[in-house]
């Protein structure tokens, strides 16, 4: 690999000489009163739209796994705690496919509140998964993304390593807590991500995967230059799940799997990384 032409760009040298880091996250949601999908904007509890959310636990993930498992491709799976509690048998499937879980707040309808209530909110969460799943989660990612300012402190007190909770990078950094250190996992989503292209932006699958090939090959174009770097791809099981988008994963799988040095990384082992290298930027 040849030297950096940006010496003073941050840079990192990934396990193994990697080039491309590939984060997959793989989203099972629960909601309270509405998924991000709904016919009418209406308050008060959407019976229509919490069914579209509940096909990922019907369909959608078991959809999901099999596509992934068939590629070698391990993920980060983001779990609401309900969904944990009510199907334990998909975060079960998931962790014995070696896929990691990761706390993903009690529903992603309601957001983190601070407070000794978003601490029972943190502990329920985990508490549910580890019970659903065998394995205690060390990252997490509030719904929507969007944490309190206490959300940092509280995953520390509860055992959590990292956060995704970002969008400042597209490497992950360490940063210090009080007097503690923590890992961020950047965002390095959001060209890539099914809510954003699919049901939001109400496109045809070729949209993301077209971004996500673009972002790809840019990243891998980087790294041929000397400076190795991640992509990511989000996933919810009750989008991407369905027929529709199956083939497009096909297509941004095997993309990654015709270059040489992707690295289909897990967001534990990039926190565990940033943390032994003491990635403080």
């Amino acid at each position: 690999m040849s030297e950096s032409r940006y010496p003073l760009w941050r840079s990192i040298e990934w396990p193994g000489q990697a080039k491309v880091a590939v984060q997959i996250i793989v989203a099972f949601e629960a909601f309270d009163e509405r998924s991000q999908f709904t016919t009418e904007p209406r308050p008060g509890i959407n019976t229509f739209s919490l069914s579209y959310g509940e096909y990922g636990a019907h369909v959608g993930a078991w959809r999901l796994l099999k596509v992934l498992t068939e590629y070698g491709a391990v993920s980060s799976v983001a779990i609401n705690g309900l969904a944990a509690e009510r199907h334990p048998e998909v975060i079960r499937a998931f962790a014995d496919g070696g896929h990691e879980l990761v706390g993903h707040g009690w529903v992603n309808d309601q957001f983190m509140a601070g407070g000794e209530a978003e601490q029972g909110v943190i502990k329920r969460t985990l508490d549910a998964i580890e019970a659903a799943g065998g394995t205690r989660p060390v990252g997490w990612v509030s719904p929507g993304k969007l944490g309190s300012v206490d959300t940092e402190e509280y995953l520390l007190d509860a055992g959590v390593i990292y956060t995704g909770d970002d969008a400042s990078d597209d490497l992950p950094f360490v940063k210090k807590v009080g007097n503690r250190e923590f890992a961020v996992v950047p965002t390095v989503d959001l060209g890539s991500n099914d809510l954003i292209h699919l049901v939001f932006g109400q496109n045809s699958p070729d949209v993301l995967v077209d971004s996500f090939i673009a972002t790809f090959d840019a990243v891998y174009g980087e790294a041929e230059e000397g400076r190795p770097g991640a992509v990511g791809l989000v996933l919810h099981c009750h989008a991407s799940g369905r027929p529709t988008m199956l083939g497009g994963i096909r297509r941004m799988l095997e993309h990654c799997a015709n270059h040489d040095g992707v690295w289909f990384a897990r967001g534990d082992e990039l926190a565990r990384f940033a943390l032994t290298k003491g990635m403080y930027r």
